[in-house]
């Protein structure tokens, strides 16, 4: 009986809100690793922090899971008196996590003659959602543009804190939750090892706030590909 209550603990429950008429907003842009510059997560990584361990390079909104080419918070790191990691800076309006505008972003790669993944963000929220809610200056700023460009190419959706912190691919799962929720996963993940439906991403929010209460509350990001 013990062991039927903990798996019902960690089973994905159908999110039966209408989730196509859920307000969302594009909080901003970034360029991550392409996948010819990353390194395959070591499997032994893979079986406990991932649904779908055979993903070698996982996508995420979270940059410990995909690095950015961006360093956002430098003075987190003078504060830890370690050094910089080699990345390249950005402009003062970008302390949230991501770059407000996508015009300026491509300019500073091209400074540095980098190529990356752009990337836009977006998140599910409703429109009355404080900063009390999402602890980040990204719920009251203001994105250019404000809407997805026309070229944008949807990846999938990631389930994460205000911090980007993904509790889909970077909270490890224990044994347990890995038999509860592989099962159920196996179909709802794509290729990329985001979730692959709005509605999926809402019921894994349950799951997250759930499993990971000291990162509650979670939230669902739409991650996009733009040119």
């Amino acid at each position: 009986m013990i062991a039927r209550w903990r798996r019902a603990l960690y089973e994905i429950q159908p999110y039966t809100v209408g989730v196509t008429a859920l307000p969302s907003r594009l909080l901003g842009f970034d360029a991550r690793s392409i996948d010819a510059e990353r390194t395959p997560w070591p499997l032994d990584m893979r079986q406990k922090y991932s649904l779908r361990p055979e993903i070698e390079c996982p996508l995420s909104v979270d940059t410990m899971v995909w690095p950015t080419y961006f360093l956002y918070q430098p003075e987190v790191w003078d504060l830890l008196g370690r050094p910089r990691p080699p990345l390249i800076g950005v402009d003062p309006d970008c302390s949230g996590g991501l770059w407000l505008s996508l015009d300026r972003m491509k300019r500073r790669l091209s400074e540095h003659a980098r190529s990356a993944l752009l990337l836009a963000v977006e998140l599910f929220a409703p429109e009355e959602t404080t900063v009390a809610e999402f602890p980040s200056s990204l719920i009251y700023s203001q994105a250019d543009p404000s809407i997805l460009p026309a070229s944008s190419v949807p990846l999938g959706y990631d389930v994460a804190d205000a911090g980007f912190i993904s509790g889909l691919s970077n909270c490890g799962y224990t044994d347990e939750e890995l038999e509860a929720l592989r099962p159920e996963c196996a179909t709802r993940i794509n290729d990329f090892g985001l979730l692959q439906t709005l509605g999926d991403a809402f019921a894994f929010v349950g799951v997250s706030n759930r499993r990971v209460p000291e990162h509650a509350p979670f939230w669902v990001y739409g991650l996009h590909r733009v040119t």
